[in-house]
């Protein structure tokens, strides 16, 4: 419907350009005199070259876009740079040329910035810059873009859409994080630590002097059928800590600061080198067991562009799903609201399960207490957002 109103809409335009030149002329004809003929060879250069721009083939080519960020994270701002030439042997007076509408949901109005107008001539290739601004966390697609070629007088007027596909990704912002101490009772001794110290003891790699309480199975034989001394083989030491990170998706309110804390908190302890895990249930599930690597937190970074608060069920029901995996581990649950039905199960599961950590993520400006039969601790963990944290 469109295509035949713009071809009954061109057409109708091509019409007027004509009609205009045979009027002029019969004018001219009946008329006579130096001022109809001087009407008549002035409009006559303008209507050719517009009757001549209606019909000749506008061949737009290589369109190209580059962005001036390559890691882009929520609510930047970014330059495009687009890039096109144009095949076209016909001279054009002017050229408008707009970026086609995208989703607005992630983005900022443009408010006219993604259209620019040039003054063409025979100049075959073009560039313009223009802003995305407040970027919203999401998968961002281009359409192409929409080229308008007029005449002087804009009697006539050539649209041609290039279709050119491009998408690029929207992080959810890395904040560094402070985290706090996680103390865990560990089978080896009565230590409380942050990290579970784990001896490798497949390969040595050095030898110190014994130390009352080393495991005899330490001791180098070697060293001491020399010189009668005992020494014990040192190991590496390899920092572990097992934590499992849950999203309650089922909350909608605060849940873009939810993806981001939980971001930034995976990040914060995989580079701190702890054994962490990651689960996320909604209408699609997704779940990373380990996360060391830049690339496997990648993966994860992939999937919270594209969660959405979906889940049709708390996420409470996860803790009874996965509590075989989630049993030796410390559990960290990041919602967006404290609702009562969580409280009662992490009550209920105390002793079924390790160790539970919920961060209440809200924009209130002081901490919000919460009071149950276990020990609460509520902790401002960012800037912006108030984060809770309970230990159970």
């Amino acid at each position: 419907m469109k295509k035949i109103r713009y071809f009954f809409q061109h057409g109708g335009r091509l019409l007027t350009v004509i009609a205009l030149l045979i009027i002029t002329y019969c004018y001219a004809m009946f008329q006579g005199g130096f001022v109809s003929w001087f009407v008549f060879f002035t409009i006559l250069p303008f209507s050719i070259y517009s009757i001549l721009l209606a019909i000749v083939p506008i061949r737009i080519q290589q369109v190209s876009r580059a962005l001036s960020k390559e890691a882009i994270e929520r609510g930047d701002t970014i330059e495009v740079t687009v890039r096109f030439r144009n095949k076209s042997w016909f001279p054009i007076v002017f050229m408008t040329a707009r970026e086609m509408a995208m989703d607005a949901a992630f983005y900022e109005e443009l408010n006219g910035h993604a259209t620019k107008l040039f003054l063409v001539g025979w100049k075959s290739e073009f560039e313009w810059t223009y802003e995305l601004r407040d970027l919203k966390r999401g998968e961002h697609h281009f359409n192409g873009i929409e080229v308008m070629c007029t005449d002087f007088f804009g009697w006539t007027i050539r649209q041609v859409v290039i279709e050119h596909p491009q998408m690029f990704l929207v992080y959810p912002k890395i904040y560094d994080v402070k985290t706090e101490q996680i103390v865990m009772q560990y089978d080896q001794g009565a230590s409380q630590a942050r990290f579970s110290l784990i001896k490798d003891t497949t390969m040595a790699t050095g030898v110190r002097e014994y130390v009352p309480g080393d495991r005899f199975s330490w001791i180098h034989w070697k060293s001491y059928a020399k010189n009668g001394e005992l020494r014990t083989k040192e190991f590496e030491d390899r920092n572990a800590q097992n934590t499992f990170v849950l999203i309650d998706r089922a909350v909608q309110k605060n849940f873009e600061q939810v993806v981001e804390f939980a971001a930034s908190y995976i990040h914060k302890t995989m580079k701190e080198r702890g054994d962490i895990s990651f689960l996320s249930a909604g209408t699609d599930r997704y779940f990373a067991p380990v996360i060391k690597t830049d690339s496997q937190f990648k993966k994860v970074m992939q999937h919270f562009v594209k969660v959405q608060p979906d889940a049709q069920f708390g996420v409470e029901r996860l803790l009874f799903e996965e509590q075989k995996v989630m049993s030796r581990s410390v559990v960290i649950i990041i919602t967006g609201e404290w609702m009562p039905e969580l409280q009662e199960v992490l009550n209920a599961s105390t002793k079924s399960m390790g160790k539970i950590v919920c961060f209440v993520v809200n924009g209130e400006a002081e901490p919000v207490h919460l009071k149950n039969q276990n020990e609460v601790h509520i902790i401002k963990e960012l800037a912006h957002l108030q984060s809770g944290v309970e230990s159970l």
